[in-house]
């Protein structure tokens, strides 16, 4: 009777890129939501409606309707392109910097954000709307970016520790250092049997009669 092997094969583990971007969103993800609170809290310090940041990221959606709207649809929307770009920042930042050192891989986060904050005052804010750079000032961007680099950090310790859950080492059957014989076990154990079995002392000459 034939029988079947039902299990299921051994499937290759991902490539190393897969993890990069796993740790990316999930270092973005704790991040992101600092830095949306932050925008809300910074809001309030400027006796400015805690959604305003959050309706102003809308405006590519809702126009210039965002200026006289509460906080409802454009805030979900402006709050969630920001989780996003922040995630899209950590995703490209472990792809770069996790099999970095801890000192490069601190180093590239400064400087990731540094790009980064460059790039968003002159281009990215005011292409959200012209008026974006007095919601979004340096007073409120520079705290959120440097908090950013420091959360970065997380990225290599979380990349390696996704590595070593989800694509284990593979185990040897056979113990290192011990080589194979090429014998089989039973032979083995043959073959010591009779190597500890003394020869038996030959029997002693017959008497002459």
């Amino acid at each position: 009777m034939q029988v079947v092997d039902l299990r299921p094969p051994d499937l290759p583990p991902p490539p190393a890129w897969v993890f990069r971007v796993l740790a990316g969103i999930d270092t973005g993800a704790v991040a992101g939501l600092i830095l949306l609170v932050w925008f809300a809290v910074h809001s309030r310090l400027l006796r400015e409606p805690w959604w305003a940041k959050f309706n102003l990221a809308a405006a590519p959606f809702f126009g210039e309707r965002i200026f006289v709207m509460g906080p409802g649809l454009a805030t979900l929307a402006g709050a969630a392109l920001l989780f996003l770009l922040f995630c899209l920042l950590s995703v490209a930042y472990c792809l770069l910097a996790c099999s970095r050192g801890a000192v490069r891989a601190s180093l590239l986060a400064a400087l990731w954000m540094t790009a980064w904050h460059v790039f968003a005052d002159r281009w990215f804010w005011p292409l959200l709307d012209s008026s974006a750079g007095a919601w979004f000032p340096w007073s409120a961007t520079v705290p959120a970016h440097a908090a950013m680099a420091i959360l970065l950090l997380r990225c290599p310790a979380r990349y390696r520790r996704l590595l070593a859950l989800l694509a284990p080492e593979p185990v040897s059957a056979q113990p290192p250092g011990e080589e194979s014989t090429g014998a089989s076990p039973g032979m083995a154990d043959v073959s010591a049997g009779q190597a500890e079995t003394p020869a038996e002392p030959p029997a002693p000459p017959a008497a002459d009669c």
